[in-house]
């Protein structure tokens, strides 16, 4: 896989992701939970809680899976490979929490087991892209917000424009971390394919399912919801959903790869070295290995 060097989140930003997490921004009552959820002790907990519980996944315990956590780490230039551990769990999920150097990926045992590399590489790509857009502490209120607010005599008056701006912007971020997934394994066939076995295809089924076929069921899901009626059902249905359909999100990553700036930024990223043929930056003018003066 190419490094992606200098790559900047933004430069694959989903507009919806950008336009949402700018409104959830604009609600006071985050600061208050952000404040209480970057305590250490609940932080610490957490960690604590993984810790004993769950398989870290490190160079000594699990060399291969850590290895291609810290490749595509590396594909996406970020700067830290953040803790890895597994938790048991036949389906093909995964999630990032935590904060700062405290960040941390858990894969479910499913998602290794169940995809390939190339497909793992899109979800450990994808897990990697919220740590990039600085997704997750938006992501940790998200998922502790009712619990909070349990504690609050005016939970219950919260207003509904309130619970719906931060679901939206939660699900909205998914589509921007889906491009990082297929930037991380630069293989589109195998985000399709990764994001069809989300999609329920059962595990007897993996070497023969239609890998075209949620660009078909996106297709006529979406000719199916064109009506004001269908897409208002089906706005109020996902209210309080933290991923978009998977359909959507398929049908969203390959109106990116036909916009032509995913290819783009595949070429700016890096380049190879004519003489040495070591990848660099694709906007170098001298290789910073071997020193060769490039133009």
């Amino acid at each position: 896989m190419k490094r992606l060097y200098n790559l900047d989140s933004k430069s694959y930003e989903h507009p919806w992701d950008r336009e949402a997490l700018n409104r959830v921004r604009g609600i006071n009552a985050l600061n208050q939970v952000a404040n209480w959820l970057l305590n250490w002790t609940n932080i610490k907990w957490k960690l604590i809680d993984l810790q004993g519980g769950s398989y870290h996944v490190t160079p000594e315990s699990c060399p291969e899976l850590y290895k291609q956590v810290a490749e595509v780490v590396k594909v996406l230039d970020v700067p830290r490979i953040p803790d890895v551990y597994t938790q048991w769990g036949y389906f093909i999920n995964a999630y990032t929490s935590g904060f700062k150097e405290n960040t941390y990926m858990v894969l479910y045992s499913g998602a290794v087991d169940l995809l390939t590399p190339e497909e793992l590489n899109f979800v450990i790509g994808h897990e990697i892209g919220h740590i990039k857009s600085g997704h997750v502490l938006y992501h940790m209120i998200v998922l502790y917000m009712q619990e909070i607010l349990s504690y609050m005599p005016m939970a219950a008056k919260i207003s509904q424009a309130f619970w719906a701006a931060i679901y939206w912007w939660y699900r909205m971020s998914e589509f921007t971390a889906d491009r990082a997934g297929l930037l991380a394994c630069q293989d589109p066939d195998a985000a399709l394919s990764a994001l069809t076995k989300m999609s329920g295809v059962p595990g007897r089924y993996h070497q023969t399912f239609d890998k075209e076929a949620i660009l078909k069921q996106a297709e006529e899901f979406t000719r199916a919801n064109q009506s004001f009626i269908n897409k208002a059902m089906s706005t109020i249905s996902v209210l309080d959903n933290t991923h978009p359909w998977t359909v959507i999100r398929a049908a969203e990553l390959i109106k990116w790869i036909d916009s032509g700036e995913y290819e783009r930024i595949l070429s700016e990223g890096s380049k190879e070295c004519p003489v040495c043929h070591s990848q660099i930056p694709g906007d170098a003018v001298e290789c910073p290995v071997c020193g060769a003066k490039l133009f």
